[in-house]
Parts: C-alpha cells; sequence; structure tokens
C-alpha cells in the first residue's frame, strides 16, 4: 500500500475498463477509486459527466480546555452546538450558514458559539480558545449521505454528504469494497437518488 500525501486530485477518468486518479503528483491507477473529497467531491464527479445534489454548508468551530471534559460526544439540540472531547480539550462546534464563501471566517460566529455553550460547560475555559476554525459541511437536500457507486461508473464509489458522520461511512465503503455490505443499508443511501446527467455550458462571451 503506497500513501500519497499533499497531492491534489485534479480529475478521475474511468473508461475503456480502466479507472486513473489523476493529481498533482502524477497520475494513479487502480481498480477501484473512492471519491470522498468533502464538498470537493462535487467537481470530480463533473468529470465524469455526473451532477449531484451536494451543497456547502459553513460552519464554525474551536477547542476550549475543560477538567473534566464531557466523556462522550454531547448535542446541546437548544444550543444547535456539538461537544467533542479532545483529550483534556473540548472541540465546539456550530451555526450552520449556506452562502458562496464557505471559507471566510466570522468572529461574531465564534462569539455566538460561545454564548450557546457556556451555560452547558461551565468548567470550561472559554477565554483560551485555540484552532479556531471555519469551512463547508458537505450536505444533501435529504439529510442522508451519498455512500455508493456513481451510476455509469461501478468502479468509482462515492462517500460525501456525511456531514459528521465520517466513521460510519467508512466502514459502509470498506463493506462495499469487500462485498460485505447490507445491501438494504447500502441501498439506503445509495448516489442513485441524487446524481443526474452533466452538461458542459460554455459560454460565448464574444457577444457580450
Amino acid at each position: 500500500m503506497e500513501l500519497v500525501e499533499g497531492a491534489r486530485v485534479s480529475s478521475i477518468v474511468d473508461r475503456s475498463g480502466r479507472t486513473e486518479v489523476r493529481t498533482s503528483a502524477g497520475t494513479f491507477r487502480a481498480d477501484t477509486v473512492v471519491i470522498a473529497a468533502g464538498i470537493g467531491s462535487r467537481e470530480l464527479v463533473r468529470g465524469l459527466g455526473k451532477d449531484i445534489d451536494l451543497v456547502a454548508g459553513k460552519g464554525h468551530s474551536f477547542s476550549v480546555a475543560a477538567e473534566p471534559p464531557p466523556s462522550r460526544l454531547v448535542h446541546l439540540g437548544g444550543a444547535k452546538v456539538v461537544l467533542t472531547p479532545m483529550g483534556k480539550r473540548v472541540r465546539v462546534a456550530g451555526t450552520m450558514e449556506f452562502e458562496r464563501d464557505a471559507d471566510r471566517f466570522r468572529q461574531r460566529r465564534i462569539e455566538a458559539i460561545v454564548a450557546a455553550a457556556r451555560p452547558y460547560l461551565r468548567h470550561a475555559d472559554w477565554d483560551d480558545r485555540q484552532e479556531e476554525w471555519v469551512g463547508p459541511r458537505p450536505m444533501t437536500p435529504d439529510g442522508l449521505p451519498l455512500i455508493g457507486p456513481v451510476p455509469g461508473h461501478p468502479r468509482v464509489l462515492l462517500a460525501t454528504g456525511h456531514n459528521m458522520l465520517a466513521p460510519a461511512t467508512g466502514r459502509l465503503v470498506a463493506g462495499l469494497l469487500t462485498g460485505t455490505a447490507d445491501p438494504r443499508l447500502s441501498s439506503t443511501f445509495a448516489p442513485v437518488r441524487s446524481v443526474r446527467r452533466y452538461s458542459w455550458r460554455v459560454r460565448d462571451t464574444r457577444r457580450e
């Protein structure tokens, strides 16, 4: 097994009985390819002539020291915040925005998360926030991830739209690759429900 780090994937080619992944580190051939690129999965699937209903749900997070930290993940439904224990620190995540600039950091969003979570985690050091982050979460219209073969491309598996369910997605993908996945479970998340043909549209700017 070869692990290639820091390579940017530009496209996936699946034709004539071969599957290739073209990257900044070269082209790699494989029997099966898994697209698990978050919101970037949309562009890679478009290269295969398909389009998927996937949008970026912008979220913010940070970590704080807490003693003792929660023993497990805690979803604060009323505050719309999720607390995830990470050693002696707690990852605090929240907010959901849908806008074009999913990477634009907004400090006021962090402050809103602090205000919402503070009553539930009183022993946290809220003034010592670290790893403040913003980024896109891959979201689907029905809230279910897209896991399984891309229609028309049985050698290319899609694993995205899972929001925060990556571990469960990984287990199902492993089952699909080894042929041990529960058919009833895999059919629930099959991408065929959300994939349509993608056509490139080239705008003629000469008349503008």
